[in-house]
């Protein structure tokens, strides 16, 4: 049987919402498409997924897709999509704050008029973001005003995480996806070849029910990376940004350590920088494992191994640093020349090492 419409809805701790959203689909859709559901659960600890596969075992056209280790919206329904031979899908949430009444709506106007895209809109008409916090509001607009700055199209609402699109507007966008982060909306814009036709439709944004709030301050942080990828990825790699910002926070903590060891516990100054720089790249190997490679993160023994690692590549990238800024002033290159040119090599050195053999 050829599926119509797949509804990709990643999950995470939504378990009483499962059956309560299908029945709500069901009643949305009934005979009106050949439609089917995939639920992408993050290994949700409340045992969203085990919910769903029971599901799945009464209803024909249910189907579960439990991932491991790794977590994201936008990676998720990447995933659900490419789970699916539907010719159109619809992403949506699985905290009941999206309205499935709207999906026959969008389905027959993405058909009707050939897009390639139709986003429910909670800035348009008789859209409403609902009982959403002030504080939030304020964020999702703030948010697209900035999108509208490297958008192609101008969305109303490109933080929407409730659209339908075709197989053929993600087959062009597929290679070029970021994934990074909540916003698979943007991204998808963001990468297609060329400009989407696309249309928006309102609809009045629900209060929450169970799940997780989706813009937490790390979600915000995502989204700016996803803007500085699409805005500067194509000419430096977002996780080499990612790891030298890293690196500078390392020097604020280098100095600090540096400073308590020579001023508070009295080591001579090799002993206090040694302190220091062993200090500073435990702190580095925390916030990039944390955030740079937060999507091959490491955990238990693996992350005592990384850091030893990571301990490794990083010594030899000091010694690249210095030997290389000590020849350059040598042969008569200013200083802070020679100096920034050993930091960039030895940054080049501790990303490239630290890539393969600390999160390969």
């Amino acid at each position: 049987m050829h599926i119509d419409l797949s509804i990709i809805i990643p999950t995470f701790n939504e378990r009483d919402n499962i059956k309560k959203l299908a029945l709500m689909l069901h009643k949305a859709l009934d005979e009106s498409c050949e439609w089917e559901i995939i639920f992408v659960d993050d290994d949700s600890p409340d045992g969203t997924y085990k919910q769903a596969q029971e599901l799945s075992e009464s209803w024909g056209n249910v189907r579960v897709l439990r991932r491991v280790g790794r977590r994201g919206l936008s990676s998720a329904v990447i995933e659900g999509i490419l789970a699916s031979s539907a010719d159109f899908f619809v992403v949506m949430d699985g905290d009941l704050q999206h309205d499935e009444s709207i999906i026959p709506k969008m389905f027959a106007t993405i058909k009707q008029e050939n897009l390639d895209l139709v986003i429910a809109s909670r800035f348009i008409g008789s859209g409403s973001t609902g009982e959403l916090p002030s504080n939030r509001v304020k964020i999702s607009r703030f948010a697209t005003q900035l999108s509208q700055r490297i958008l192609r199209v101008k969305l109303s609402d490109p933080m929407s995480g409730f659209f339908m699109l075709s197989r053929g507007f993600f087959e062009q966008s597929m290679g070029q996806l970021s994934a990074i982060g909540f916003k698979i909306l943007l991204d998808l814009v963001v990468s297609a070849k060329t400009a989407p036709k696309f249309a928006e439709v309102p609809y009045k944004m629900r209060k929450r029910t169970q799940g997780e709030s989706k813009l937490a301050p790390i979600v915000v942080l995502e989204y700016l990376l996803l803007l500085l990828d699409k805005s500067l990825g194509r000419f430096i790699p977002l996780r080499f940004m990612m790891f030298v910002a890293v690196g500078l926070s390392g020097m604020l903590v280098q100095i600090g350590a540096l400073y308590v060891a020579l001023n508070f516990f009295g080591y001579g100054f090799l002993a206090a920088q040694s302190i220091a720089t062993f200090v500073a790249m435990t702190t580095n190997y925390i916030f990039n494992n944390l955030f740079t490679y937060k999507d091959k993160k490491l955990i238990g023994a693996k992350f005592i191994k990384g850091l030893m690692s990571f301990y490794f590549a990083c010594s030899i990238g000091f010694i690249v640093n210095i030997t290389l800024s000590n020849f350059l002033f040598n042969i008569g290159i200013s200083w802070w020349l020679a100096g920034l040119l050993g930091a960039l090599v030895g940054s080049i050195w501790n990303y490239g090492m630290t890539k393969y053999i600390t999160w390969r």
